[in-house]
């Protein structure tokens, strides 16, 4: 027996180094944590450390049987016409010679059996009906019995394992693509210049190209052929579609009912700046009693930061460190009209990380969860942290430094990617005024560069 310690990250790649270098019929014997490395006894590197064997003998290959050398023929009753020696010839030259020997012009149905032999397997092709107490007649031709048992033939099974046929497959399946994409391209070419230039407007204001084919049909069909050249009637209607579609996106910022608001977001989103313009214009303007929570314990001075906001505003503040501690704060609040929380700014493409801001806050009807993303950040990075949150059932959506960037297209892409309600949108550093509701005919204009937004 042969036995061997691997010290590896985690298991899987254990198991993989097992098969690779003693065999898929290896054993694990023991597997156990330990610690790697590290500095005066500390940083050290969680590994584990699997012991694992193999039994050399069972790793011998079993004799196979030798091929027979001769063609068996089944036989039947004894007579003179049966003992003909079984014949391995290509599927045609059966179907002729049958032909010939019958008189008929039509070979009957066959039937095809695969007869191993050492060099390589050969179909031998033999009628569907033959006698089977009497000498088959003259010719016919007896199929050679297969000493070993017979294998189940599963369908595709030879589509598979035929190289030529799996790369015909392949690139069916590609020209299948190439004609879809070709098919769609033809149809944009068809459509009128004037859909074509709003949908180019939104190709550069980074919308996603599903929506934007989407839009593009979508203006067509109701423009039909009378206004299809008209600049300013394909303007009205991709004005009224874009229109439609944010319309179910208009948050109404925070609602009287509402007590406690949770602000969750990346790093350098402005979470806290955009916290201090809310307290702001909830205690100033809606004249309610505000509170507010940090956990924010990870950046350096952001505690001090919202701290400074909340003397200017003469506003209560408590640090948390813990779900706990989140909770006794929430009750000692609970004299307040409102209570707003930050958290920290981590990676939150990373699941684990949402899971643990998500432990932070406080369920209840009377709490909401709004996800803050900043408009100069990439859509691809906007997507990946929304899908996150929108896991935990997060739909409500606060854009900031929309004056920081030109392209609008993300508001789109989320709007109808992950139907989020706007709540407010931030438009500078000023506090408070830098902040106001979502308004969807601004941004359906500055999606579409009109003049007044351009």
């Amino acid at each position: 027996m042969k036995v061997k310690r691997y010290v590896v990250d985690d298991l899987p790649q254990a198991v993989q180094m097992i098969r690779s270098e003693l065999g898929s019929d290896a054993v694990i014997l023991n597997t156990k944590e330990i610690r790697t490395g590290g500095f005066l006894g500390m940083f050290r590197k969680k590994r584990v450390e699997v012991i694992a064997a193999i039994d050399e003998a069972s790793r011998k290959p079993a004799p196979r049987p030798a091929a027979p050398t001769k063609p068996i023929v089944r036989k039947s009753e004894p007579s003179e016409e049966s003992a003909i020696p079984a014949v391995q010839l290509p599927n045609a030259a059966v179907r002729e010679r049958y032909a010939r020997s019958t008189g008929t012009s039509d070979a009957p149905a066959v039937r095809t059996s695969a007869v191993p032999s050492a060099a390589s397997a050969v179909a031998v092709a033999v009628p569907a009906e033959s006698p089977s107490k009497e000498a088959p007649e003259r010719g016919a031709f007896a199929v050679p019995d297969d000493p070993r048992p017979a294998r189940p033939v599963q369908a595709g099974a030879g589509l598979a394992e035929n190289p030529d046929t799996a790369s015909l497959l392949t690139e069916l399946r590609s020209m299948k693509e190439m004609m879809v994409k070709l098919s769609k391209q033809q149809t944009f070419r068809s459509m009128p210049d004037s859909v074509m230039n709003w949908s180019r407007r939104l190709a550069e204001q980074g919308v996603e190209a599903p929506i934007i084919e989407r839009f593009a049909e979508e203006v067509n069909d109701r423009l039909g052929t009378e206004g299809a050249d008209d600049e300013s009637a394909a303007l009205s209607v991709a004005r009224e579609v874009l229109l439609e579609w944010l319309l179910p996106s208009a948050g109404s910022g925070i609602n009287s009912s509402t007590r406690i608001v949770h602000f969750v977001g990346p790093t350098g989103v402005g979470k806290t700046t955009t916290i201090a313009k809310i307290a702001a214009d909830q205690s100033l303007t809606h004249h309610r009693t505000v509170g507010l929570i940090t956990s924010d314990t990870y950046r350096i001075a952001a505690v001090d930061q919202l701290r400074t906001y909340a003397d200017i505003l003469n506003l209560p503040l408590e640090v948390v460190f813990s779900p706990s501690e989140a909770q006794r704060a929430f009750k000692k609040f609970e004299d307040r009209d409102l209570v707003l929380m930050d958290t920290a700014g981590r990676n939150y493409r990373n699941e684990l990380l949402v899971s643990e801001v998500n432990s932070m806050l406080s369920p209840g009807e009377h709490a909401e969860t709004i996800l803050v993303l900043s408009m100069t950040q990439k859509y691809g990075d906007m997507k990946s942290v929304a899908s996150q949150f929108a896991k935990y059932g997060v739909t409500r959506l606060l854009l900031t430094k929309v004056d920081e960037t030109d392209s609008y297209g993300s508001i789109l892409n989320l709007a109808l990617e992950y139907s989020f309600a706007i709540s407010y949108i931030t438009c500078g550093q000023t506090v408070p005024d830098d902040i106001r509701p979502f308004d969807p005919n601004e941004w359906v204009s500055r999606l579409l560069g009109e003049p007044a937004y351009a």
